[in-house]
C-alpha cells in the first residue's frame, strides 16, 4: 500500500511538472497566433475574432486547472502534510474538495470546445460534407453528457474519480471522447493522405508540405492526442499510479492541440473550405493541359 501511494503522489508530481511546461508553451502560441490574426493585412474578420476569443477561454479553462492542480499539490505537501495520515491521507480525503471539482469541470470543458472544433476541422477538410461526421457527432454529445455526469458525481462528499460511480462515468468519457478522436483522426488523415497521392505530381514539394505534409496531418488530425488519450484511457481502466501523471497531460494537451490548429490558421496554412476543390481544379487542370500537350506533339510528328 505504501509503495502504491507513493507512486501515486510520484505520478501526481511528474504530470504536474510536465503540464506546467506545456502550459508556458500555450501561452506562447496563443500570444503569437493572437498576434498573427491581429497584423494580419486583411481587415480583422469574425472568423479571426472567434479564434482568438475561442484560443482565450481554452486558456483560461487551462489555467483554472493548472491552478487547481497546484492548490492541491501545496495543500498536500506543505500545508497540510503533518495531519494524521500524511500526504496518503489527506489525497484520499480531498479528491472532492471544490477546487478539485472546479478543476475537473475546466478540464471536460476544455476537452467538449477542442472536440467540437475537431468535429468542425474534419467537416471542412471533407469538403462540408454533413454525412461524414454523422457518427462522430453522436459520439461526441454522449462524450459530453458523461463528462458533465463525471462532474457533478465527484462533487459528491467523499467521491473519488479513481473509483466508484465518479470513476465509471470517468472512464465512460474517457472511453467515448478517445473513440471519438480515433474516428475523426481516422477520417482526417485520410482524407489528406488522398489529396496528397493526388498532387503528388501537380505540385512543388514545399506545396505538398503545407497542406499535406507530415507536420499538417499531425496537427490537423490531432494525432499526437489521440494516441495520448489511448494511454491514459488504457492506464485510467486498470487504475495504475501512472494514470494520475497520464491525466495531467492529457488534460493539457487537450488545450495544446486546438492552439497549434489556431497557428496554422493564423498563419493562412491551414485547411479552408475551399482547399480541397483548388486541390481538384489545379490537378484537372495539369491533367487537361498534358493531355492537350500530348496531343499537338502526336500531331506535329510525322
Amino acid at each position: 500500500m505504501a509503495s502504491t501511494e507513493l507512486a501515486t503522489e510520484r505520478a501526481l508530481y511528474i504530470g504536474n511538472t510536465i503540464a506546467t511546461v506545456i502550459y508556458g508553451g500555450i501561452i506562447f502560441l496563443y500570444a503569437y497566433s493572437t498576434y498573427l490574426l491581429m497584423t494580419s493585412s486583411k481587415p480583422v474578420q469574425r472568423r479571426q475574432l472567434f479564434y482568438i476569443c475561442y484560443g482565450g477561454l481554452l486558456l483560461l479553462l487551462l489555467t483554472v486547472s493548472a491552478a487547481s492542480n497546484e492548490a492541491f499539490g501545496e495543500l498536500m505537501w506543505i500545508e497540510k502534510r503533518n495531519n494524521s495520515g500524511g500526504p496518503p491521507a489527506f489525497f484520499a480525503a480531498n479528491l472532492a474538495a471544490w477546487y478539485n471539482v472546479f478543476g475537473s469541470a475546466a478540464d471536460c470543458a476544455s476537452n467538449i470546445l477542442t472536440d467540437g472544433l475537431l468535429l468542425y476541422r474534419c467537416y471542412i477538410i471533407w469538403g462540408s460534407s454533413l454525412p461524414v461526421i454523422v457518427i462522430p457527432a453522436i459520439i461526441y454529445l454522449g462524450s459530453g453528457s458523461m463528462a458533465l455526469m463525471m462532474v457533478i458525481e465527484s462533487a459528491m462528499p467523499m467521491s473519488d474519480i479513481w473509483q466508484g460511480l465518479a470513476a465509471q462515468f470517468g472512464i465512460s468519457w474517457v472511453a467515448l471522447t478517445v473513440s471519438f478522436n480515433i474516428i475523426v483522426t481516422a477520417l482526417i488523415v485520410s482524407r489528406l493522405l488522398f489529396f496528397h497521392r493526388r498532387v503528388r505530381s501537380v505540385l512543388t514539394h514545399e506545396q505538398r508540405s503545407t497542406y499535406t505534409g507530415t507536420v499538417a496531418i499531425l496537427v490537423e488530425s490531432a494525432l499526437p492526442f489521440t494516441v495520448l488519450g489511448i494511454s491514459y484511457l488504457v492506464t485510467y481502466i486498470q487504475g495504475v499510479p501512472s494514470a494520475t501523471a497520464l491525466g495531467a497531460v492529457w488534460g493539457t494537451v487537450v488545450v495544446l492541440t486546438p492552439h497549434l490548429i489556431i497557428l496554422r490558421v493564423a498563419s493562412g496554412v491551414a485547411w479552408s473550405r475551399d482547399t480541397g476543390s483548388n486541390i481538384t481544379q489545379t490537378t484537372l487542370h495539369f491533367h487537361r493541359n498534358l493531355s492537350s500537350g500530348s496531343s499537338n506533339m502526336i500531331k506535329t510528328n510525322p
